[in-house]
């Protein structure tokens, strides 16, 4: 099988493997210099590492992306690896795959992830994979960038449990990123540059991720809300 990104499997290959050891070296620096109290299931360093990439890193490698590309936004979104330069489109698919393997590392430090963690995380590695050998990634990165910069804001809210304003921000960017990400999803199943059972695959892990997600979002809503009334 032959990626359409532009590389050989072996290249493809190499670069996940440096991305992951990139991605574990970040998460020794984080476990080195913040906070390693238990936060919500996980150490606090582990949560705030999140942030930059989430908040930064994704919206700044789209940005690259769709401004290397020879047309506007909405022609890049539906563009082939052959019409692209496709080096940012690789990055992105890189950092992706580096900011869930630097999880991985918390084993070496000490932590770890449950079951349903590493189901996330194995889901999300499959799909990176298959963008380095199907078209249409840009969704990918769209989608993808959406629902990380509302995980942001949910890490946000959980710090600052008792902001009224976080938990409204929170509500909003969850149910937006979800909006977004869904959108992309059934694009990409109306678009026959993928292959159909890619496209059924991916809408069928969107729509289940964004289900579980905002319903856990408006769980932490309703928690908020009861702590608002009680100190009112």
């Amino acid at each position: 099988m032959t990626p359409a990104a532009g590389l050989e499997t072996p290249e493809v290959l190499a670069q996940l493997g440096a991305a992951s050891a990139v991605a574990c070296v970040y998460t020794f620096i984080c476990h080195a210099f913040l906070p390693r109290r238990e936060f919500h299931g996980s150490p606090l360093y582990n949560w705030l590492s999140c942030l930059p990439i989430q908040l930064v890193g994704f919206p700044l490698v789209v940005s690259l992306a769709v401004g290397s590309f020879d047309g506007g936004a909405v022609d890049w979104v539906a563009a082939p690896w052959s019409a692209m330069d496709g080096t940012w489109e690789r990055a992105y698919l890189l950092l992706m795959w580096g900011y869930l393997f630097k999880d991985c590392a918390l084993y070496a430090v000490g932590g770890g992830m449950d079951a349903m963690y590493w189901a996330h995380h194995v889901v999300c590695w499959a799909t990176v994979f298959n963008f380095f050998y199907t078209d249409l990634c840009a969704i990918f990165l769209v989608g993808g960038s959406a629902m990380e910069f509302g995980g942001a804001s949910q890490t946000l809210h959980l710090i600052f449990a008792e902001s009224q304003l976080m938990d409204k921000v929170h509500v909003f960017t969850m149910t937006a990123s979800h909006v977004v990400a869904c959108g992309m999803a059934v694009y990409y199943l109306s678009l026959p540059a993928a292959p159909l059972a890619a496209r059924l695959v991916f809408g069928t892990v969107v729509f289940g991720l964004s289900f579980e997600r905002q319903k856990y979002a408006m769980k932490l809503h309703r928690e908020a809300a009861d702590r608002f009334a009680k100190r009112a």
